[in-house]
């Protein structure tokens, strides 16, 4: 077995990536060509117009990186 595939934080983030597979690929079935970083994009623009959300988009993006850098292995 290589280091990797030892490395808990390794499987966890490799594990939460595939949780969000399932939204990826709804999003990229209704809209081809796109990528993630639309899909990203695009969820900042809900975030902005959803009232029972704390954050607006620019808060959530902001949230959402250093969530990503904490969960980086």
């Amino acid at each position: 077995m290589d280091d990797i595939a030892q490395d808990p934080g390794a499987t966890s983030a490799a594990k939460l990536a595939e949780g969000a597979r399932p939204a990826w690929e709804l999003y990229a079935a209704a809209h081809n060509g796109l990528t993630i970083a639309d899909l990203i994009s695009d969820l900042a623009h809900l975030a902005d117009h959803l009232p029972e959300q704390d954050l607006d988009g620019q808060a959530t993006l902001a949230r959402a990186q250093r969530d990503y850098d904490e969960e980086r292995p």
